[in-house]
């Protein structure tokens, strides 16, 4: 908790130097710091970080071709209204916070040819049948890929929108800090959906695969996340309170 109390000053020091433009922005920023010093990250600061990101003067999302390439090379999407934090592995690691309607896993798998190559997870519920945030998997590519995703990817992409305008590193040092947890929440829920699935395809083929390398180590520790289904229905439970951001998580057999 030591880390996340700092959060509460670096917000409160943000807003001493804003002028009216970021101060919405930072703002949300002291509210999100001061909620996040009293308990773990959760589905839904991933959500109120996004409404952040929209709040600053200036920002703008690139609005990719949704399509074959694009889905194959993707490892996760987390949706939320227009806005997905899309992660994707080509040569290495990339993601990106763009503009693009929910994806259903129907929809995806129709674009790439196959009837399951994707599947979601809903991070946190909406009204009726459409989740308020879903993580859309590639799910073969995500079993495979999953130890390349680092903490400091999920933060960079989450961070650069407000670098990137004029005036945003005002406001970009808190912005980072209270990133840094809810990435941490975010890469717990990747690394678990990735061990997952690579335990299943492990079953299917009947023989163990080399796994790539672990993603370097992060010095941050988060929380346990809340458990959150999937579209198969149960609860899934990331592992957090004994995994450091990066390091190889846990497996041990068990789902």
């Amino acid at each position: 908790m030591g880390v996340l109390s700092k959060l509460k000053s670096l917000a409160a020091d943000a807003m001493k130097s804003v002028t009216g433009q970021f101060a919405n922005a930072s703002g949300a920023i002291a509210d999100l710091a001061a909620s996040l010093a009293n308990r773990a990250a959760a589905a839904a600061d991933l959500g109120r970080i996004l409404d952040i990101i929209e709040m600053v003067p200036g920002v703008s999302f690139d609005k990719p071709d949704l399509d074959a390439d694009y889905l194959n090379t993707l490892l996760a999407a987390v949706q939320m209204g227009e806005l997905t934090l899309a992660v994707h592995y080509r040569q290495q690691t990339e993601a990106s916070v763009v503009r693009l309607h929910p994806v259903a896993t129907a929809e995806a798998n129709a674009l790439v040819g196959s009837d399951n190559k994707f599947s979601s997870k809903i991070l946190v519920d909406g009204e009726g049948d459409k989740p308020a945030i879903q993580m859309l998997m590639n799910t073969e590519h995500l079993a495979k890929n999953y130890r390349h995703v680092s903490a400091d990817t999920l933060i960079n992409a989450l961070a650069f929108p407000i670098e990137n305008v004029k005036g945003g590193f005002i406001i970009a040092k808190p912005f980072r800090a209270i990133a840094r947890p809810i990435a941490g929440w975010l890469l717990n829920i990747i690394f678990d959906q990735g061990e997952k699935l690579h335990r299943r395809f492990l079953g299917n083929r009947g023989e163990d695969q080399p796994q790539p390398p672990s993603p370097p180590a992060d010095d941050e520790q988060t929380d346990a996340p809340r458990a959150s289904r999937t579209s198969e229905g149960g609860d899934v439970q990331a592992r957090g309170s004994d995994r450091t951001l990066g390091n190889q998580p846990r497996n041990d057999g068990t789902n």
